[in-house]
């Protein structure tokens, strides 16, 4: 017997019901990962959701009884004159998924499929479906979305299992002996301290010093940093404080003398930690590898406190993949209309280009040019675009 459902869309997170989790805890049998909380949310909306280039869709669906049975943070976005229709995302998060409930029946693709078309009817138009990162279940309750999926996603998250003994979990770690030698070399240079902020003034300095390393390394690897991004940089160094009223955010740091050296900076959902930034100092510190001893002393702690997981977040890097353990992700992208069909063949061509060798050599000299007219303080308005030309048609070439 296929469940009937009920079905609320809120264009406002203020107007979400009280049934959406809002800290790490929730009391009301939801499962749910850190990014679907009204606390992200809200320090979402207050960075990269201010924009307005986008429109904002808060999915509750329950049952007859008017009993919770999912939750979705969705959006609609245009690009290049097309309307997509995604999750709550923009690379803020690590899994986008839905906010589950126990419920009396099973979820299959039917179900699900019969679900989805009742709430499509009443979202807004839109031409492409693009459901990523998707995980197969929440905390052991299968994800009705991820049966949606036509593909897997291009990469997944990574975690360490931390139910284990520690013994288990120390022999297993990455590098370990590297790493704990690295930590007496640096400790013969300068005292170490392992700290984790928890007043206003540690928080500030930790934060501070964050973005500034983190800043530094998109420049010294030629990406894009918060000079383009300053949704991104606000949502920490803003969004930090009001997940600490939460109780959501744990900020790391390991400090040499009086100098911090590393951070780690990272959101909690249940017994799960995701570590979502890191930053380390360069120069000739970075030979005594801070960030990694930051993150021995980190899982160290987290077995401690009693955490099941510690969850390393999205991409294949390839400290990440000597993880104990790969989270899978899928995706489901489709068109609902020619326009979304057409939006869809050109981003497979233009992925393909951006795969290529050549592209991946020649794009790092966007960034190095840009930041260089920054430096001059040059009007820079569309010269992003312009080298995104030129280098698209040296890449072709």
């Amino acid at each position: 017997m296929v469940p009937a459902f009920q079905i609320a869309i809120f264009d406002r997170l203020e107007n979400v019901s009280s049934d959406w989790p809002r800290a790490a805890q929730a009391e009301n049998g939801a499962r749910f990962h850190a990014f679907q909380t009204v606390t992200f949310l809200t320090a979402w909306t207050n960075s990269f959701g201010r924009s307005g280039r986008r429109s904002l869709h808060f999915v509750e669906v329950r049952d007859r009884a008017g009993r919770p049975v999912m939750f979705v943070p969705l959006c609609i976005t245009r690009r290049t004159g097309a309307a997509i229709l995604t999750f709550i995302d923009n690379d803020a998060a690590d899994y986008n998924a839905p906010i589950l409930f126990p419920v009396g029946f099973e979820w299959t693709r039917n179900v699900m499929e019969g679900l989805w078309r009742q709430i499509a009817s009443k979202l807004p138009p839109y031409d492409v479906l693009e459901l990523d990162k998707m995980p197969a279940d929440i905390d052991g309750l299968v994800n009705p979305l991820a049966l949606l999926s036509n593909g897997a996603h291009a990469i997944s998250c990574h975690g360490t299992d931390l139910r284990r003994p520690w013994s288990e979990v120390d022999a297993a770690y990455p590098n370990r002996r590297t790493v704990l030698r690295g930590a007496r070399l640096l400790n013969d240079k300068a005292p170490l301290e392992f700290c984790v902020a928890r007043r206003r003034d540690e928080m500030d300095e930790a934060v501070a010093t964050m973005l500034r390393q983190k800043q530094q390394r998109f420049e010294q690897t030629r990406v894009p940093g918060f000079e383009t991004d300053r949704d991104k940089y606000d949502f920490f160094n803003e969004g930090t404080y009001l997940f600490a009223e939460e109780g959501m955010v744990v900020l790391f740091y390991l400090k040499a003398g009086d100098r911090i050296l590393a951070t780690n900076w990272g959101l909690v959902a249940g017994r799960r930690f995701h570590g979502i930034m890191t930053s380390f100092e360069g120069g000739d510190w970075a030979k005594f590898s801070p960030g990694s001893i930051l993150n021995y002393r980190v899982v160290e702690w987290l077995h401690r406190e009693g955490f099941e997981w510690h969850d390393l977040g999205v991409g294949d890097e390839a400290w990440k993949l000597k993880a104990a353990r790969a989270f899978e992700l899928t995706r489901r992208r489709s068109a609902a209309t020619v326009q979304g069909w057409i939006y869809l063949q050109r981003r497979t061509a233009m992925m393909r280009l951006r795969a290529t060798q050549i592209w991946q050599k020649v794009r790092p000299l966007k960034w190095m040019i840009l930041r260089r007219l920054r430096q001059g303080t040059l009007a820079l308005f569309g010269l992003d675009i312009l080298f995104d030309v030129i280098f698209t048609i040296a890449a072709t070439a």
